[in-house]
């Protein structure tokens, strides 16, 4: 409810306020059980070539055809993906992509640019085409890189850059979708990976997932995947994966990701816990949490375990 400052005819700036008794209280609702949520800006940050763009190639696979998410062994709602990415080649690069993630391309689109007049287009550009975005019905919608649909706007500059991500942020809790930026570190070595993030802090202050893509320095061609920041939950694990080539049919070269089966200790250097907890251990401090604040009915207990990316047989 406003509080006005005014006396006179003339409306000036007043505080929108609410009362937290009227706020009924809701679950997180994941789009990756514990990894991405629904409703939110999530962040995917890592150095370029790495392989940013197969690993959210596989994340739209899955959402496409509704398979397990990794470790967790949960299916995926099916639903629908949009990208809004000009730098890779569709025919050679994103189709082959796709195809080697096995995903259901007709639950994927791409925006490639925006149409201005006859034959006449331009780059999509957040502050300007957020709003184009709400006529589509869409899960999860992957910005790659999101420093590219930022024009107008100073990279180092927090203010401008906040508005712009407040935009994105807003957009996903009006719409229930899954929001996904892509971006890059810098190479500043010695500084807290957190503080790596290129250009203004406010691609960490806002999103409230941020996940960092790491090489393992012991084995060529494997990957960590660990987030930086997550204020929605406990999730600490560090899911590992290799890149593969795949020769498609005609000849056509391309990657995929393939999954290790369990999570797996984080490196020291990234000052986080080294021992992951096993999926057991997390299912019974799910059961503790849920249970401490009141009874449930086995099913529902289940509903929510899974939902919340605990197998079945792990909760029983």
């Amino acid at each position: 409810m406003p509080i006005s400052n005014s006396s006179s005819g003339t409306p000036k700036p007043s505080l929108n306020l609410v009362q937290l008794s009227d706020v009924t209280p809701k679950p997180v609702n994941w789009l990756w059980p514990g990894v991405i949520p629904k409703g939110k800006l999530s962040m995917l940050v890592g150095h370029p070539g790495l392989g940013k763009s197969t690993l959210t190639a596989a994340i739209a696979a899955i959402v496409s055809t509704g398979r397990p998410w990794p470790v967790c062994d949960v299916n995926a709602d099916v639903g629908e993906v949009m990208f809004i990415s000009s730098e890779d080649d569709l025919k050679d690069t994103v189709k082959p992509r796709s195809i080697a993630a096995g995903a259901e391309d007709s639950r994927i689109r791409f925006i490639r640019s925006v149409s201005v007049g006859q034959n006449r287009n331009r780059p999509f550009a957040i502050k300007k085409d957020i709003e184009k975005l709400s006529q589509y019905d869409i899960d999860l919608l992957i910005v790659d890189p999101i420093t590219s649909n930022l024009a107008g706007v100073e990279m180092n500059n927090t203010g401008e850059v906040r508005e712009v991500l407040e935009l994105l942020r807003d957009y996903a809790e009006e719409k229930n979708v899954a929001v996904l930026g892509v971006s890059h570190l810098n190479k500043s070595e010695k500084s807290e990976n957190i503080s790596r993030v290129s250009g203004s802090m406010a691609f960490i202050a806002v999103p409230r997932v941020v996940h960092l893509l790491a090489d393992d320095p012991d084995c060529p061609g494997r990957r960590f995947l660990f987030p930086l920041k997550g204020n929605l939950g406990p999730n600490q694990d560090c899911f590992a994966f290799s890149i593969e080539p795949r020769m498609l049919e005609g000849g056509i070269e391309t990657s995929a990701i393939v999954w290790e089966d369990e999570c797996v200790p984080a490196p020291s250097d990234w000052g986080v816990p080294t021992k992951p907890k096993s999926k057991l251990e997390k299912a019974k401090d799910f059961l503790i949490t849920l249970l401490s604040k009141k009874s449930y009915q086995a099913t529902e207990v289940y509903h929510l375990g899974e939902k919340s990316g605990h197998a079945l047989a792990t909760l029983k």
